[in-house]
């Protein structure tokens, strides 16, 4: 199983930070799944607050292009 399938990255429409950390990820070739915010249904027990977020089952792991890259890097 990809350790990265329990994780969804957070992204809104004309977020440049999202737009750079779904660059990063992939110039990392770090696979992870992504909702956006504006266009598809979730649910989580928290308010996200900032984007990108990414998120590992229902627990905020981290926020900003270069925590989320830390965070994955070290899974």
């Amino acid at each position: 199983m990809n350790p990265l399938s329990k994780y969804r990255l957070f992204i809104s429409d004309g977020c440049d930070s999202c737009n750079h950390t779904l660059l990063k990820l992939k110039e990392n070739n770090l696979n992870v799944s992504t909702v956006n915010i504006d266009t598809e249904q979730y649910q989580l027990p928290f308010k996200l607050m900032v984007i990108p977020a990414l998120v590992k089952g229902e627990k905020l792991i981290s926020y900003g292009c270069n925590d989320i890259l830390a965070s994955l890097n070290h899974s």
